[in-house]
Order: C-alpha cells, then structure tokens, then sequence
C-alpha cells in the first residue's frame, strides 16, 4: 500500500526488462489488479506483475517530482497504443490545465477514443491527466480513484476550480 497526497491506494506494477511500463492501482489489491488487467489488454503489455516496495517508493518519489516540483515524465520507450495523447499530455506544465478536446484535437485521436486512453493512462499522475478539464473548466472523472483525488492533485499544484 502507498500514500499518496493523503489517499491509500494498492498498486500493482507491470515490469518488462526491470523498467516500469504500467500499473494500476484502486483502494484494494483487486481492484488495482482489475486495472492493470484492462490497461495491459488495451496497450498490449507483456511483462512480470508484481507489487514491491521498492517500486511503492519509487512511485512515491516520480509522483512528488511530477506534481510538487513540476517536473515532466518521460515516457518508457514502449509503443503505447495512443501513445501521442499521453506525450502531449506530459507537455502540460505543473500549474496549467488543458481541455479534453485540445488534446484530442491536437493529437488527432478522436474524442471518445481519447476517453477510453485517459481510462487505460498505464502511469497515472506520471502523465498527468488529472490537469485535463472540461471546457467549461469543470472536473471530470479520475479513474479509478476518483474526482476528489483529481481535485487535491490541481489544488496542490496551485489550480482552484
């Protein structure tokens, strides 16, 4: 189990070659592992599934780095169905939003299909798709942890909706 910004959550990790391609996490073991089931079958991921601490704490610090300090993820270099939504996505600065329909319209992947990646995002908070927002500027979902996670995440960058 690791903490993040306050919230308990159980993450499952899928390694290929000892680098970190995906996981999926939920307020329970299950649950974090049904995740990672879709997000492997959506972006065709082979590799070890496992938890660990170490890979907890790993986490724990990318996190911190993308969402207090402001730095940008890099992408494994893994062919990510959908991938270009998520490289755009990691151009979003710390403190800045964007619209879903920017993203889908800059990247040229159509609206529902841009819906259903966000879903299977394989490195959630690392590609930060919790600063996408409706165009009224409104939250929508954040799966699986939910709006509430979503809305602490921008507040802690600075961003009050």
């Amino acid at each position: 189990m690791v903490e993040i910004f306050g919230f308990q959550v159980e993450v499952v990790f899928i390694l290929q070659q000892e680098q970190v391609l995906a996981y999926g996490w939920g307020y329970t073991e299950e649950k974090a592992a049904r995740q990672l089931e879709r997000i492997r079958a959506y972006h065709q991921i082979d590799g070890k599934v496992t938890t660990s601490p170490e890979l907890e704490e790993w986490l724990s610090r990318e996190i911190l780095r993308v969402v207090l300090e402001g730095r940008r993820f890099s992408l494994p270099s893994f062919p990510y169905k959908n991938r270009e939504v998520y490289q755009r996505i990691c151009e979003i600065p710390k403190g800045k939003t964007e619209t879903y329909s920017k993203i889908a319209k800059e990247t040229g992947v159509k609206f529902p299909q841009l819906l259903v990646a966000l879903m299977r995002n394989p490195l959630q908070i690392l590609i930060p798709c919790h600063r996408l927002l409706t165009q009224k500027g409104t939250l929508m979902g954040f799966y699986p942890l939910g709006k509430g996670v979503k809305k602490r995440l921008l507040e802690m960058e600075g961003i009050n909706l």
